[in-house]
Formats: C-alpha cells, sequence, structure tokens
C-alpha cells in the first residue's frame, strides 16, 4: 500500500492488478449488464429511455433496478465495500474513506468517440489563473475514482505526473487551445494507455491530464466505484442518495458492510431532497 501511494503522489494514478478475483467479477458483470438494459429500457432517474449513445449511467445501486432480485444488490453494495477497494482508497487518502458514488461506463451502440483531454480542475475555475490557483495552492485531491474492469479494456489515458505541473505548451495547444477544438487529438506527448484484464482496477488523480475512449466496436464495461475523504464530502448531485433511507435497503450485507455505508447515510442524510438533483452537462464531462 505505501507503494500505492508512492506511484498516487508521484505519478497521479495507479493500476491494482487483480483487486477483484474473477469468479465475483463474473458475477458482477452479468448483474451490471443487466442494470444496463434496464437503463436502456428507462432511466429511473429520468423516466426516458437511456440515450442509445450513452457511454455512461450514474447510480448502478438504485433500487429500482434490484426489485425483483434483492439479493443483487447486496452483491454490489458488498463489492463497493469491500476491504481490498477501500485499503487502495486509504492508502492514497492516508485515512478511511467515505462512500461517495457508483458508476458504469460503457462502449455506445452506434457513434463512435475519443473522450476530450482534460483536468477536472477546469470545470469548476472561469480562467487559467484561477485553474493554477486551485492546482499549486495547497489544495489536495479529496476523491479516488477507482474503475474495475468488467471486460479487458485499453480505453482510459493519462499523462503521468501531470497532476504536478501546469500544461505544456503541446498541451495546453490540445486540452484548451483555440476553444477546445483539439482536445480529442490522439497525439497528447506522454500520454499512457491502461491495459486492463477482469479485475484489474485503475484510479486517476482528476487533477491529471486525462480521457477516456468510447468506441462502438470495441467492447466496454467498468464499474466504478468512488470515495472521497471525511472532512471534505460534498453535497452534490453524487452523493444525493435517499434511497438510502428505504426500509430494508441494506438487507442482507454485513456488518462491517452496514457500517460502512451507514457512515455515508450518517453524513449525507439531513441534506437529501425526495429527488436527487438533476446532473448538469458540465458535471457530466467533468467525471469523463
Amino acid at each position: 500500500m505505501n507503494d500505492l501511494n508512492r506511484k498516487w503522489t508521484s505519478e497521479g494514478y495507479i493500476i491494482v492488478r487483480g483487486l477483484i478475483d474473477r469468479e465475483r467479477i463474473e458475477r458482477t458483470r452479468v448483474l451490471c449488464e443487466d442494470v444496463l438494459q434496464q437503463w436502456y429500457r428507462r432511466d429511473p432517474e429520468t423516466g426516458a429511455p437511456g440515450l442509445a449513445n450513452g457511454t455512461t449511467m450514474f447510480n448502478v445501486i438504485r433500487p429500482e433496478y434490484f426489485r425483483q432480485h434483492p439479493e443483487r444488490l447486496a452483491e454490489i453494495l458488498e463489492l463497493t465495500a469491500d476491504r481490498r477497494a477501500l485499503d487502495v482508497a486509504s492508502a492514497i487518502f492516508g485515512e478511511e474513506p467515505l462512500f461517495r458514488s457508483t458508476s458504469l461506463w460503457f462502449n455506445p451502440k452506434e457513434t463512435s468517440r475519443d473522450g476530450n483531454w482534460h483536468r477536472d480542475s477546469q470545470f469548476t475555475t472561469k480562467s487559467d489563473e484561477e485553474e493554477k490557483q486551485f492546482l499549486f495552492g495547497g489544495s489536495r485531491s479529496n476523491g479516488v475514482q477507482l474503475q474495475v474492469a468488467l471486460v479487458p479494456s485499453e480505453d482510459s489515458e493519462v499523462v503521468p505526473g501531470s497532476h504536478l505541473r501546469w500544461d505544456t505548451d503541446e498541451e495546453y495547444r490540445i486540452r484548451k487551445g483555440d476553444g477546445g477544438k483539439n482536445n480529442t487529438s490522439n497525439a497528447m506527448p506522454g500520454a499512457v494507455r491502461a491495459s486492463l484484464q477482469p479485475g484489474d482496477a485503475v484510479a486517476f488523480n482528476p487533477l491529471t491530464l486525462h480521457r477516456g475512449r468510447y468506441h462502438s466496436d470495441k467492447r466496454r464495461l467498468t464499474f466504478m466505484m468512488t470515495y472521497t475523504t471525511t472532512d471534505n464530502a460534498p453535497l452534490d448531485y453524487f452523493s444525493t442518495q435517499p434511497w438510502f433511507l428505504e426500509e430494508g435497503y441494506l438487507n442482507g450485507l454485513t456488518p462491517a458492510a452496514t457500517a460502512f455505508f451507514q457512515r455515508f447515510i450518517d453524513t449525507f442524510k439531513s441534506g437529501w431532497e425526495p429527488s436527487p438533483p438533476a446532473i448538469s452537462a458540465g458535471t457530466a464531462t467533468a467525471i469523463a
């Protein structure tokens, strides 16, 4: 775990081989494929079918997906609270992580595209100077997006070490130059592609230069578990999950998993509304 922390600090990303065993990953794949097909038919958040060319769905653990098979909900909640995953986040944070959200990444059905190169900081700042202050003004990453491959994948890219410095001229030209028209370029200097087998996990510091790729002819299915720190846990779209208050929602979980999610409930429940606020386009882009 010390090696993970050193790599995260110096390179801004980590790959953990075989984080989850193949038998469990196969069960999770089947479960997530079923959830995805339900989402295509009807997204419970909007009431409309999921987009054929969509590449991500949020809140895999909404109870609507598990009315007929509540044991499957317990399965995926247990995976999210798995000690092996939590140990990775703990190594990065230096403290016990707090749950934030789940997501599923997948290939579009029809139209392929390369994702845009970005730092998440660009979506919460209004100028280069403000972004530089955010990057180098003493802030620290308070989120880990742990992506576990359910099928073989090479669709995530990162520029190692880029979280420690500002863009080079060429990096800036690709990321922000000309109004962003170059941000899907395949010529990003120093880019590394994460090659994952089922059960492998990758996590990026969101302040690195990074992106995803979305190709209709290249299968992708990645389950993402997002964790945060207790002292800097934002109440936003992702942490607004009032269904955790439904009677019996945590039924079937081990005591350890129940305690893990109870911390999440206790942290956020006072701010939850009857339904989560609508996600904005900027928010969706920021985590791509």
